[in-house]
């Protein structure tokens, strides 16, 4: 080993992290690492030159990275309190000029969907990245590049009978358009925003690592779908008045981040949310990759041409997301408006949410209550809900209606401590929701807290005596509600008969016999809210109670998801990307999850050959092997978030097994989505260009078409406008934090603390000293004295 890293330094081919027993399920050959420097969009140097005036803002010199977050303020934040009771005030002080009506349209549209009519300044503010690459033009050349490099794979990967057998993996490009534009914060607050567009970019690495190693096992497309934030199944979850109320929040965010002004409401927990114009953009981008998901696994007239498994890689998520509050890093609830859309559409009856995101589900949970006729804890209230349905289902004296299609379950494994049950910081009614099972009077809900282990072994134990209960009260869910239908359906078939009994013999009968109703019929689907951030290569500053699983864990679960889905939905099953924000999490927790999100065994060509090359595919055992411990090794991980940097440079000369591999995966990885490799401190915003007379030397690129957009390569202050001219930037975007009221002391995935008016506000003298002091001991002893400070009395809202 010594000799072989002699002999990488000598050829300057960095191959620090090695692992000796790496194994791919075929040889990979390295396919041509000579990457075009107009090749490899990286907007620390990238110009748009198109139709597009939105500059975004990077700037290196003045902003660190997430791990050199300062000590002294990560080290004075005060943690907040939760969520407070009062629900935001959804009155919408613009009137929404017009509402069209949702009408089904499958196919994709790059234009935007129909939405309430805005001013024309805002067309132009509103448009999309041009670096998009809506058809995957990118991927397909570099995934044709890699067959053309491995003859053999096409020989001797195994393949699926059907098409339509692969895991469907669906991208929403637009996805990466919600970004981060406080262009005032400091560089460590901003190093705190951990739910980002470059997660994006992690999760395509992901998803190249599992394409690699069965590259016909998985069909990767684009949806440019736009869906209406007005749609009705949108409305059905979030009432009339929150989706409006987001809308004008999105539109009006322009003008405040112009002005420095804080973009969202002062109740809401500033320090997890934040918007854009550019928002609108993602939002309708999600809901047209969740309306493309379930098209795609019931669209189709004849069945066997429609998917049977999905995974969706979209952002924001929405887990955390009630009908009406906004919480978490999530604004809809992405799972639930899914559901409400596949009964719409396919008359899907039930729906079993299966949740492994770190943290608690709370919002999909809430919307269950709902669902089952009870009043959620941040439900809709009366004005989001039409006279019809008040008149048709009213509520009892207790508050309960009678429980509508379609019924879900939600089962979830999370980590009690972490939030929005924070140890020390939670309150009884939270840890009440967390806790909560329950598989009667209309609700089907079970919770599951996660466990500390040392060795997969203890893991494991805990997955299969515990963590596994979660599917089997999914499996009890199904099973009873198939139960009920079936009695639902024989009582039907009885009255059936006594109703045609009467038609050949009215005479007999005193009163008429009314002609009964089919029940709906049962059509169950299994959803996954996959997050991942509970990988056990999560941040600590994310995960911070120690509590986490292994790689594994994914593959291990999606496997046994797939095989309750076989019993009970004939295989059907979507999931979405929820939480995971670490590149290191991202990339080998969905790497994992797509390994045992496949289709059985049973179902590949003849002959075929599993990840060891024998020719058993045909046998049970299959499944349980398609998962190799070495590909969760943390060496692994690190040679593939080396791709997440946006100045990433292939090995020239790959010599082990490991960067060989990583070297194709991050080039498929960063070919899916161009727009999303941007710098770790990318900040939108919006500045009208001016041309200047002042022209800098830049290195000569030739330029390159991507979806009629021209993009050519110069430094990142030199920006072209739609004219072709050269605009300059005389000062960063970046400033100090306001000495006002904007000052929030906050924590990552808590809910605020602000000071009231009437309240004096904490000094910057301890910090000023901290910044002021020029020896790391001077440093320390000044932060000491400053933590040992009495805080301020504060007041919670």
């Amino acid at each position: 080993m010594s000799n072989l890293k002699e002999t990488l330094s000598k050829d300057n081919d960095s191959e620090e992290s090695l692992i000796s027993q790496f194994e791919t399920t075929l040889s990979i050959k390295p396919s041509s690492n000579e990457v075009a420097e107009n090749h490899d969009l990286s907007l620390d140097h990238t110009v748009l030159v198109g139709n597009n005036s939105v500059i975004n803002y990077t700037r290196d010199q003045s902003i660190v990275d997430i791990a050199e977050l300062e000590e002294e303020e990560q080290l004075l934040e005060q943690i907040p309190k939760f969520k407070t009771k009062n629900r935001y005030k959804l009155e919408p002080k613009l009137a929404v000029k017009k509402e069209v009506e949702n009408t089904r349209n499958p196919s994709n549209s790059k234009s935007r969907s129909p939405s309430p009519f805005v001013d024309s300044q805002y067309e132009k503010i509103l448009s999309p990245s041009p670096l998009i690459d809506h058809s995957l033009t990118r991927f397909t050349k570099s995934f044709a590049e890699f067959l053309n490099s491995n003859p053999h794979i096409q020989r001797e990967s195994p393949r699926f009978i059907h098409e339509s057998l692969k895991t469907l993996v669906i991208l929403s490009p637009y996805s990466a358009e919600h970004a981060f534009g406080r262009k005032w914060v400091t560089k460590s607050y901003l190093s705190t925003i951990f739910e980002r567009p470059q997660r994006l970019l992690a999760s395509c690495i992901g998803v190249s690592a599992a394409i690699t190693m069965f590259p016909f096992y998985y069909k990767l497309i684009n949806s440019t779908k736009k869906g209406s934030i007005f749609s009705s199944h949108v409305r059905k979850i979030h009432g009339k008045n929150w989706p409006k109320k987001l809308f004008e929040l999105c539109i009006d965010s322009h003008e405040k981040l112009q002005n420095d002004d804080l973009e969202v409401p002062n109740d809401w927990n500033v320090g997890d949310i934040y918007l854009t114009p550019k928002t609108l953009n993602a939002i309708e981008g999600v809901i047209g990759t969740v309306e493309t998901a379930v098209d795609s696994l019931y669209g189709q007239e004849v069945e066997s041409d429609n998917h049977n498994l999905a995974f969706v890689v979209i952002r924001p998520p929405g887990h955390h997301s009630h009908a009406c509050l906004p919480s978490g890093f999530c604004l809809l609830n992405n799972v639930q408006i899914g559901i409400e859309y596949a009964f719409e559409n396919y008359h899907i009856s039930h729906c079993a949410i299966l949740d492994i995101d770190l943290h608690h589900g709370d919002g999909s949970q809430d919307i269950c209550w709902e669902r089952a006729g009870f009043t959620g804890d941040y439900g809709k209230e009366d004005s989001d809900e039409s006279d019809e349905v008040k008149q048709k289902n009213p509520r009892d004296d207790y508050g309960k209606r009678f429980a509508t299609y379609p019924k879900v379950g939600y089962f979830s494994l999370h980590d009690i401590k972490s939030y929005p049950t924070e140890l020390g910081y939670a309150t009884k009614e939270n840890i009440k929701n967390a806790s909560t099972c329950i598989m009667d009077h209309d609700l089907n809900i079970w919770n599951v807290h996660l466990q500390g282990w040392k060795t997969e072994d203890e893991f494991y134990k805990h997955y299969k005596t515990k963590y596994v209960s979660i599917l089997n009260r999914a499996n009890q869910f199904l099973n009873n509600a198939k139960k009920e239908y079936d009695l639902e359906y024989h009582g039907y078939l009885n009255d059936l008969a006594k109703y045609n009994k009467y038609l050949l013999k009215p005479h007999l009968y005193n009163q008429p016999v009314k002609k009964p109703q089919p029940p709906l019929p049962f059509k169950p689907l299994i959803v996954v809210s996959a997050g991942f951030d509970a990988s056990e290569y999560e941040n600590p500053q994310m995960q911070r109670h120690g509590i986490n699983v292994p790689t594994s864990f994914y593959a291990t679960f999606s496997k046994d998801v797939v095989k309750l889905a076989n019993i009970h939905t004939s295989g059907k099953v979507i999931s979405f990307l929820e939480g995971g924000y670490s590149d290191g999490a991202l990339t080998s927790g969905i790497f994992s999850h797509l390994i045992g999100l496949t289709s059985t065994a049973n179902s590949l060509t003849s002959p075929s050959r599993n990840s060891y090359g024998s020719d058993d595919s045909h046998d049970e055992g299959v499944d349980d092997v398609l998962w190799n411990p070495t590909w969760g090794h943390e060496q692994v991980m690190k040679e593939l978030v080396k791709g997440c940097k946006r100045t990433w440079t292939p090995y020239k000369n790959p010599r082990s097994d490991v960067t060989v591999w990583a070297n194709e995966v991050i080039k498929l990885g960063r070919s899916m989505m161009p727009n999303a490799i941007l710098p770790a401190n990318y900040i939108y915003h919006y500045q009208e260009p001016e041309p200047t007379t002042l022209l800098k030397k830049t290195r000569s690129v030739s330029p390159e078409l991507i979806d009629g957009n021209i993009v050519s390569h110069k430094i990142i202050k030199e920006i072209m406008d739609s004219e072709g001219n050269i605009v300059e930037y005389s000062h960063s975007p970046l400033k100090k934090d306001p000495d006002d009221n904007r000052r929030i002391m906050r924590h990552t995935r808590s809910y605020y603390k602000k000071l009231n008016n009437n309240d004096e506000a904490p000094t910057d003298n301890s910090k000023s000293q901290l910044t002021s002091n020029s020896t790391s001991s001077n440093r320390k002893q000044a932060l000491r004295e400053a933590i040992l400070q009495p805080i301020p009395d504060v007041k919670y809202k």
